[in-house]
């Protein structure tokens, strides 16, 4: 029997495309379809290079180069968010059976120019599939969600060219979190009684005369208030507050009574089920990382013993990032020939060779390139230069494992004063002292001469962590380039590609031969 999942024939392709891009874009340089029950090899390298820089560069550039594999049911998926079962294998089996496209053609969009997509001319419209601008937006929509799993996610209708990921937020530089799991380290829940607790300070008169003293005042517990500082000299007073100095103020003197009031019990098993809940916790955590789209549905589902259907998750089939050759260039004016050959130093060329798995619905590889500046936590200060020099308790420290607050002032030295007390995030405990990096220009040198500001194209890095802000400004500033407005990085990028295919392969057509029927050669007119 002809199974028609299994390879027949060979398809190869092969594409080359140059093109340009700005810097903190995520850059589409390449689409390639991968149909049903085909697999195989892929290869594809890449060669980015820079426009001229108009002074002298000191902080490095990046050049990073990924490729996403995004299935079938990943872009009917996004394409149909509020249908029932979007994106479940079974559902798009049944869509692909009634014989309807699964995705229709449509006009040509950015993307699918940026992916090299030539169109396919109808009535005289270039058109295309949309699978191209689905694939890329589910793409994104991955990557940003492996970032931050609240990220903020692309519409399907979408056809923009989108800012580029921080490549290590602060969180991840730091080893840091948002809002740390109480249920980590084996805390123990302690639950108190329900009971009212009588209050002790604050009392109301049990006589129709105005007392002198507060010994005509009696408590929540029914027991006379004692003698304190005088609360309450009008006539008219029915209620004192008991009250204390301290120093030349007066405060109140209020504070619940626990005397006599059992505040619940812990024993070993207590002990043994928190420690069971932390790696409950720690496993239904890593689920979440690990596949930052679904995890979520993932970890519920884990918790009731069932899976969820892998064929709409898109997976990273290859992933680089590579510093471009020197850290210094020369300014423009710089004479001799050798100094305008060096330039050639800045570029860089990455490529990769992957096997690409058979699947049976097929899906679309789509390779983005992108150029960044030095990322940085500007002027964070430094953990031992800029506090107090002193003796350090070893023995405290080996208990300290609860989460530490950092504040905004740990993380930025010019932080406004309002912002300073802010919590930024949560590490472990001495966290901040462990690695310390911090490269730039000296403080005493002034950041907005043009001479200073040609020298360092840095971002900064947000402070904390939202679903925004892990992206890249949408109009970075390229200041150190000759031309600002310019997309300053030019790429040539090939593609080859080698796959079984279950696709039916026609004979190859033989042209006519006249002569076979002007001498009559097969004898069919005898």
């Amino acid at each position: 029997m002809t199974t028609y999942q299994n390879a027949r024939n060979t398809r190869r392709e092969s594409r080359t495309l140059v093109g340009r891009f700005r810097g903190g874009k995520l850059a589409p340089v390449m689409a390639t379809a991968v149909r049903p029950s085909e697999g195989g090899m892929l290869s594809q390298s890449i060669t980015l290079e820079l426009d001229p820089i108009a002074g002298r560069m000191i902080t490095p550039m990046y050049g990073e180069l990924i490729a996403v594999f995004v299935p079938v049911q990943a872009m009917d998926a996004l394409k149909n968010p509020d249908g029932d079962y979007a994106g479940l294998t079974e559902v798009v089996r049944e869509k692909l059976l009634t014989g309807n496209p699964l995705f229709g053609l449509e006009a040509e969009t950015e993307i699918s120019k940026r992916c090299g997509v030539n169109p396919r001319s109808i009535a005289g419209q270039k058109r295309v599939s949309e699978a191209v601008r689905l694939a890329h937006n589910a793409a994104v929509n991955f990557l940003r969600a492996r970032k931050y799993v609240k990220a903020t996610k692309l519409l399907a209708s979408s056809t923009a060219i989108t800012p580029a990921l921080i490549s290590r937020t602060v969180l991840e530089q730091l080893n840091g979190v948002l809002d740390p799991d109480d249920r980590i380290n084996g805390q123990v829940q302690l639950e108190l009684p329900t009971v009212d607790l009588p209050v002790v300070g604050i009392g109301v008169k049990d006589s129709a005369t105005y007392p002198t003293t507060t010994g005509n005042f009696r408590q929540s517990d029914g027991t006379v208030m004692g003698v304190g500082q005088k609360q309450d000299t009008s006539a008219s007073g029915n209620v004192v507050i008991k009250q204390k100095y301290i120093g030349a103020h007066a405060h109140p003197d209020i504070f619940a009574r626990f005397s006599g009031v059992a505040a619940g019990g812990m024993s070993l098993t207590d002990l043994y089920n928190a420690e069971k809940k932390d790696g409950l916790v720690r496993t239904l955590r890593r689920l979440v990382d690990e596949n930052p789209e679904y995890g979520e549905e993932m970890a519920v589902r884990y918790a009731h013993g069932m899976s969820v259907d892998p064929g709409k998750m898109p997976v990273v089939i290859s992933e680089q990032r590579q510093q471009f050759g020197r850290n210094i260039v020369g300014a423009l004016d710089t004479t001799g020939v050798s100094d305008a050959v060096r330039r050639s130093d800045m570029a860089l060329s990455m490529q990769f060779a992957v096997p690409v798995p058979k699947t049976e619905l097929g899906g679309i590889v789509i390779t983005f390139a992108t150029l960044k500046p030095d990322e940085t936590l500007a002027a964070q200060p430094h953990p031992f230069l800029s506090d107090n020099w002193g003796v350090d308790n070893y023995v405290a420290d080996e208990l300290a494992l609860d989460p530490v607050p950092v504040r905004v002032r740990e993380l930025n030295s010019n932080a406004a004063a309002g912002d300073e007390s802010t919590v930024a995030l949560y590490t472990g405990y001495n966290a901040l002292k462990a690695t310390y990096v911090s490269y730039g220009l000296s403080r005493q040198l002034d950041p907005e001469t043009v001479e200073n500001k040609t020298a360092v194209w840095q971002l900064e890095i947000p402070m904390s962590v939202t679903p925004d802000n892990i992206l890249y400004p949408e109009n970075l500033d390229h200041y150190p380039f000759a031309d600002q407005q310019a997309e300053v990085c030019t790429y040539v990028v090939t593609s080859n590609l080698v796959f079984g295919t279950p696709m039916i392969l026609g004979p190859t057509p033989v042209e006519e031969l006249a002569i076979i029927d002007d001498e009559n050669i097969f004898g069919e007119d005898e």
